[in-house]
């Protein structure tokens, strides 16, 4: 069984790729754009947290 803070990260990085997915999906599917679609997703999701954290 996972730790809270396990499956928190778990959680984070699903909700990233998820964010990184629907990107690639609106931009056409466009390749080469893997790394831009993650870091952009991770930027968008951590955004996220903070705000409802603060």
């Amino acid at each position: 069984m996972m730790d809270g803070h396990n499956y928190y990260k778990t959680g984070v990085a699903e909700c990233i790729k998820k964010n990184a997915y629907e990107s690639l999906e609106n931009d056409g599917r466009r390749q080469g754009r893997d790394k831009d679609y993650w870091l952009d997703a991770e930027k968008a999701v951590m955004a996220q947290i903070r705000e409802q954290y603060s």
